[in-house]
């Protein structure tokens, strides 16, 4: 099976996800569409906010089983989009906007290895993410 690319990524996101085709086409209105597969998880990053905060847990759930396939089908630079434009941005968020507590349990376990390392490259102890704060 051939992986996913950048190209196939984005519209995959338009087609599982009705309400990110808005998010996207405000982005390509303002920013075009050259500017690389990581700038362009921006507003997928963006949607899924909105949707966390929306306290949709259906969607939520299905936004990170879909980042979960992606890690596991995606090409080299699919992956590493998700991972340091998506998932990064996610656990950079000010807690007061969203908590990764709310969240982290919908996350698959490509998803907390990603983050758990980070936290420990950065030094930071997620809120939520390690099991002792579950």
């Amino acid at each position: 099976m051939e992986k996913i690319t950048g190209e196939c990524c984005i519209e995959l996101m338009k087609e599982k996800f009705s309400e990110f085709p808005i998010y996207w086409e405000d982005y390509i209105r303002d920013f075009g569409s050259d500017l690389g597969l990581h700038i362009q998880m921006i507003p997928f990053g963006e949607y899924a906010v909105d949707v966390i905060k929306s306290n949709d847990e259906v969607n939520v759930k299905k936004i990170f089983d879909f980042v979960e396939y992606l890690l596991h089908e995606g090409d080299d630079d699919v992956q590493t989009a998700i991972t340091t434009s998506f998932l990064e941005y996610l656990m950079s968020k000010d807690p007061d906007e969203i908590q990764f507590s709310k969240f982290a349990k919908y996350l698959g376990e490509n998803s907390i290895g990603y983050c758990r390392a980070w936290d420990k490259f950065t030094g930071v102890k997620t809120k939520g993410l390690w099991e002792d704060e579950k």
